[in-house]
């Protein structure tokens, strides 16, 4: 009995287990073709053929969770230069906002220095129109004066 659990550890501790003929019936430790195997059906062949070993596996899917990550920081990246495509965009569009802006202000005061110099003037109009709107009433009362008297014009040349 001390005999089998030795040869079971040295197994257990050996890279490569190493069986007779016989023995190898008991114990396979190779991977058969299986639909229920998830690793998707590795098997060593009984000729002694290329057997994908527990390290090649690792390194195959290591090897391919590179390619997955560098795929996702690909796209990343590519996410960020249109990131900065954009801001680079916005930058001219808010740069040449602030140039329209700049002119508008400009032109603005332009504006309000031309009003300034004209306000006088507009004042004096406004002087005139007031004048204007007098000189009308006037003109309406003594109308309305003058056809009073020629109605008692003709009244008294009546009698």
């Amino acid at each position: 009995m001390a005999e089998t659990a030795a040869k079971m550890e040295e197994s257990d501790t050996s890279p490569k287990h190493e069986a007779s003929s016989g023995d190898k019936e008991a114990h396979d430790t190779s991977y058969e073709s299986n639909p229920e195997d998830p690793a998707g059906g590795l098997k060593s062949e009984a000729s002694g053929g290329e057997v994908m070993s527990l390290k090649d596996c690792c390194r195959d899917a290591f090897a391919k969770i590179t390619e997955y990550l560098n795929g996702e920081l690909a796209g990343s990246i590519q996410d960020y230069v249109l990131l900065e495509k954009l801001n680079k965009l916005t930058i001219t569009k808010y740069s040449e906002m602030t140039d329209t802006a700049k002119t508008l202000i400009t032109v603005m005061e332009e504006l309000d220095k031309k009003y300034k110099n004209l306000e006088p003037y507009l004042e004096q109009i406004d002087k005139v129109e007031e004048s204007v709107a007098s000189l009308e009433q006037a003109a309406y009362r003594l109308d309305a004066y003058s056809k009073r008297l020629e109605a008692k014009f003709k009244k008294l040349e009546r009698r």
